[in-house]
């Protein structure tokens, strides 16, 4: 599994924490992609066959659309599950040690954010691999109805 380093830079009270982000397993990630962008269509984000194509970089432009539009709780568990991909290297003489995170691990509202971005952004790949599983099937699906109904001027 692809794991990053990460240590808070930023001054303030959380200035040297270290945290351990560890990337889901490559089914965990797809349905946990799939979830987030179907409750984003759920919540009327119009996302198409354009975040299939927009790539890393368009992606974090339709942050907004895809997470904005997510209802509260299905928000909340989107980003509870990146979190659970998040451990923290308490003690610096044990480098090797780790311990899932708590909410007290965070005392400053930038490093919950900053952490969160960093292992959303180990993830990216599996929203646009999502994209492109979903938009075509949902597009073969609309072309099959298409053809089964039939046209006004065939009566």
């Amino acid at each position: 599994m692809k794991t990053l380093d990460y240590t808070h830079r930023k001054a303030g009270a959380d200035h040297g924490k270290r945290f351990v982000l560890t990337r889901m397993d490559a089914f965990s990630a797809d349905k946990w992609a799939r979830h987030i962008l179907q409750a984003a269509i759920r919540g009327g984000a119009r996302i198409g066959a354009d975040l299939a194509d927009a790539g890393v970089a368009g992606l974090a432009s339709l942050g907004i659309e895809i997470f904005g539009f997510m209802e509260e709780t299905e928000l909340d568990r989107a980003l509870d599950r990146l979190m659970q991909c998040v451990a923290l290297r308490p003690d610096p003489a044990h480098p090797d040690t780790t311990r899932a995170v708590i909410a007290t691990d965070f005392e400053e509202p930038d490093t919950l954010g900053l952490v969160r971005a960093e292992a959303f952004r180990l993830h990216v790949g599996f929203l646009l691999a999502a994209a492109h599983q979903l938009f075509p099937v949902v597009a073969a699906l609309l072309g099959e109805a298409a053809q089964e109904t039939p046209s006004p001027s065939a009566a």
